[in-house]
This record gives structure tokens, C-alpha cells and sequence, in this order.
């Protein structure tokens, strides 16, 4: 009788097991429950798979999602996560294939080593062995016949590979990225995962990882974002500690204010915005402008009203158009000349140069028809031949060749260094103020090169900046109108 019930004791205990593996092998998040991790000194050593809500919602994302930009903080457990997520493929899916791709041969090392760390630590009934098991390749030989594989970065890392799943750990830090992202693209079309996770170089002006993260979603990948706050064991006083540790000018030539907001990233703002060296516009003028920002008092349509017209103030007005197909935003801005403050604004990703146009007369003609600087170059043109069809008589025409006049704003090479170089002596001057926080988050995204060009990062719009930019060319233009007040009243209340 007893040894009847220890049998069937264990027959329990074997469906149970059975069952875990099951859902394990069904579930990336539960397979996580099975997962020990190595802290090496000081650390705890060997303990189970932390699961803070941060990796949580980004296992769950690797379940729903095949593409994925994750910006983080440093040490909040992407590594170990990731590294389990090819474990997890590696012992689940026979004939898969895991490249690991990191910014050096070493750090991809010690990511193939943290899953196979994983691996050996699995209950032992789940456990096969190992056929290759290096530095760079771990692989399950036979009827699994299933492997990781880890590389640096380099331009034809991975290449011609049919891929499973692929890591890019730090990837705005990869030497090559670019090149290292055309390469892996076409391995994994046929149905595999790619994670790219990474801080923010600060170093670096523009990145294929920061376009991939501002362009999301509509670029297809699925973001997320983890600041430094992720993890429960932080606190101000840490963070406060943290920054005090570092070197006035640390060994990567950051200062401690960089440093901090490059490794511990409170936002994505923060995380994102240009190093001071880089950035085309005064940061401390940028942080200013933001108390200033607020709703506007009247919204009808794409048209906000941040300050009605006043008789006798002189107005300025500019657009940069788009097509209206959810790319590039069409803006117009009307600016206070005495104040330049930015009375009045349109932006919008679905408006064609045609209907941004009709608004926007809408919109001028309560400020009594300001001088209004259109953008010609491309879909601009039609923007103007609206304007013109709906008769509005104050377009900025400039000089072309022997005295010609043409209508509109034309950014060549010459005008463009004259466009920024203005608008940055004016923030810095605090001439400007952006009551729209939306516009407003544009002009932190803008970058100048070594050479003097600016331009929004990759990925990011410079579409509010350049109407700014244009209206602000449109100063000594401006003319005062005394007979606007009653179409306002009559029109906007």
C-alpha cells in the first residue's frame, strides 16, 4: 500500500513537471519563472530572474511583437533578459538560430555566456547537451540541431544568415549600425524577432537606433522605454550618489550632467535630446521656454489660437508645408514681431499643402493678413497657388536673378545658414517663445554638424522650427492693421 501511494505521489509530481515544462515552453514570461541569473561580487551570486515590471511588460512585448526598440537606462536587467529570450528559443524551437550582435567581441561573449548560464541552471530534466559550446557559438546538436550565435557588430555581421531571433545589445553604440542593420534585415524576413536595445550615444549627432525609436510606430517597430526610476531598488539619493562618483570630465569625455543623462535617462526626452556641443539650439534657452508653454485659449479645427490679435501690433507669419500623409507635419505660425511670440500655429500630419493653405488664410485673416512666408521648395509650390487663389495679397516675394520676384521662402544653401543662424542668436537672445509644447519639443530634436548644417536628428521633424525660422526672416516686413477686431469677435468669440 505504501509504495502505492509513493508511485502515485510521483506520478503527480511528474504531470506537474510536465506541465511546467509545457507551459514553459508555450510562454516566454512563464519560462522566466524557471530562470536563475549570476551576480558576480559584490553581487547575491546565483538568484532567481528578478521580474521587475519593466522586464515584465518588455517579455510580454517579445511575445505580441517581432520588431522592438527598447530605450533603457543602464543595469536594469536587458542583458539577462534578453540572453533568456535566447535561451529560451535555443531549448524550444529545434533548427532555431539566436545572433547575438554587440558593440565588441567581448561584450557579445559575455552575453552568449550569460545564456548559457541560463541553460545549465534549467531544472535538470529539461537539460540537453551541448554539441559546440565556445566563446562566440553554443549549439544543441541532433534532432534539436538548434544554436546561438555571438558577433561583434561589424558591416556583414550576420549576413546570409536565416535567423530565429536577433539581439543588438547597445546598439547605438555599435561602430556600424547602419550597416549592421541591412545586413540583418533580410535574415530574419522570414517571421524572426528582432530586439534592438541600448542608452542614447551622446557622442553621436544621429543614429539608425534613435531614428528606428522616434520613427516608431509608423515605421512598424514597437517601442519601449525604461529611465533609470525603472528599478525598485533607486531612489533620488542614489541617483544623487551616482552623479557625485563621477569625475569632473570622465574617461569617455562626458561631464557628469552629460553622463547621467546618457547612462540614467529619467525621460525619453532626456534621453533623446542632443549633447549640448551638438545641440543646434541654446539648451538652457529650450529648458526656459518650457514654463512658458500652455493651451491654447481657442482651438477650432487644426487652427490654435495662443494670444488673440491686438490692433496696432505688427505680425509675421510663415509655413512649411507637407504632403498630409502622416509623415511630415504642415505647420504654419503667426509670430508677435515686438514679442516674438508665437500668437498662433497650425501642425498637422493629415492636411494637404492645398487645405493647409486654405486654414491658414483662415487663420491670418484674423490677424489682419500678416506678410506670410511659404516654404517653396517641393510640395510648397502648391501651397502658394492656393494662397493665391484664394487671394490673399500679402505673400513674401523675393528677388531672383535680374530683379525677378518670386513668391515664397526658397532654402538653398546660402539661405539655409542664414535661416538657423538667426533663430539660434534669437532663442539664445530669449527673443522667441513657443507657447506649444508640441512645437516646442521639435526644436530640442535639432542638431548642428561640424560643418554648421542643421537639421532635426534622424528620425525626428524640423518642420515646426523651420516655420519659426521663415517667420522670423519675415520681420522686417511687418506691418501693423487697425480693422481685424470685429472679424475676430465675429469669428472666434
Amino acid at each position: 500500500m505504501t509504495n502505492t501511494v509513493a508511485l502515485d505521489d510521483q506520478r503527480v509530481m511528474d504531470l506537474g513537471r510536465s506541465a511546467e515544462f509545457q507551459l514553459a515552453a508555450q510562454s516566454f514570461p512563464h519560462f522566466l519563472n524557471h530562470v536563475y541569473i549570476m551576480e558576480p561580487p559584490p553581487g547575491r551570486g546565483r538568484i532567481r530572474f528578478e521580474k521587475w515590471p519593466h522586464l515584465i511588460e518588455l517579455a510580454a512585448a517579445m511575445e505580441d511583437h517581432r520588431w522592438i526598440a527598447y530605450l533603457k537606462a543602464r543595469q536594469l536587467g536587458f542583458s539577462w533578459l534578453v540572453a533568456a529570450r535566447a535561451a529560451w528559443v535555443m531549448r524550444f524551437q529545434p533548427g532555431s538560430l539566436s545572433l547575438m550582435l554587440s558593440r565588441g567581441e567581448n561584450e557579445s561573449n559575455a552575453l552568449l555566456s550569460k545564456s548559457k548560464f541560463i541553460l545549465k541552471e534549467l531544472p535538470p530534466s529539461w537539460q540537453l547537451p551541448f554539441g559546440t559550446d565556445s566563446r562566440r557559438e553554443l549549439t544543441y546538436p541532433d534532432a534539436q540541431n538548434a544554436s546561438i550565435l555571438a558577433l561583434p557588430a561589424t558591416e556583414d555581421a550576420g549576413r546570409g544568415l536565416t535567423a530565429t531571433l536577433v539581439i543588438q545589445d547597445e546598439a547605438d553604440f555599435h561602430e556600424y549600425d547602419a550597416a549592421s542593420v541591412a545586413a540583418i534585415e533580410p535574415s530574419v524576413n522570414a517571421g524572426g524577432q528582432v530586439i534592438r536595445g541600448s542608452t542614447i550615444n551622446k557622442r553621436k549627432a544621429a543614429s539608425v537606433f534613435r531614428e528606428t525609436f522616434v520613427g516608431s510606430p509608423a515605421n512598424g517597430w514597437h517601442r519601449l522605454f525604461a529611465g533609470w526610476t525603472a528599478r525598485p531598488d533607486r531612489d533620488e539619493e542614489w541617483y544623487a550618489r551616482t552623479k557625485a562618483s563621477i569625475p569632473v570630465l570622465d574617461l569617455t569625455g562626458l561631464t557628469p550632467d552629460l553622463f547621467m543623462e546618457q547612462e540614467y535617462p529619467h525621460s525619453i526626452d532626456e534621453a533623446l535630446k542632443p549633447a549640448r556641443a551638438s545641440s543646434a539650439f541654446d539648451p538652457d534657452a529650450l529648458e526656459d521656454l518650457k514654463m512658458y508653454t500652455r493651451n491654447p485659449v481657442i482651438t477650432r479645427g487644426p487652427v490654435r489660437i495662443f494670444q488673440k490679435w491686438v490692433p496696432g501690433r505688427r505680425y509675421m507669419a510663415a509655413t512649411d508645408p507637407s504632403a498630409g500623409v502622416g509623415g511630415d507635419y504642415g505647420v504654419t505660425v503667426i509670430l508677435d514681431q515686438a514679442s516674438g511670440y508665437v500668437v498662433a500655429s497650425i501642425m498637422s500630419k493629415h492636411l494637404t499643402a492645398s487645405d493647409l493653405a486654405w486654414h491658414s488664410v483662415e487663420m491670418l485673416r484674423l490677424y489682419q493678413s500678416p506678410i506670410w512666408g511659404i516654404e517653396d521648395n517641393g510640395i510648397g509650390r502648391a501651397c502658394i497657388d492656393t494662397a493665391l487663389a484664394l487671394d490673399y495679397g500679402n505673400l513674401y516675394k523675393r528677388t531672383a536673378g535680374r530683379s525677378v520676384k518670386k513668391t515664397g521662402w526658397h532654402t538653398d544653401t546660402r539661405s539655409h545658414y542664414v535661416l538657423w543662424d538667426d533663430l539660434k542668436e534669437a532663442f539664445k537672445a530669449r527673443l522667441i517663445t513657443i507657447p506649444d509644447a508640441d512645437g516646442l519639443a521639435q526644436f530640442a530634436t535639432m542638431i548642428t554638424d561640424e560643418n554648421g548644417w542643421t537639421q532635426a536628428q534622424r528620425g525626428a521633424h524640423d518642420d515646426y522650427p523651420t516655420a519659426v525660422a521663415i517667420a522670423w526672416q519675415m520681420r522686417k516686413h511687418a506691418s501693423s492693421g487697425m480693422n481685424q477686431v470685429v472679424v475676430l469677435k465675429s469669428r472666434w468669440g
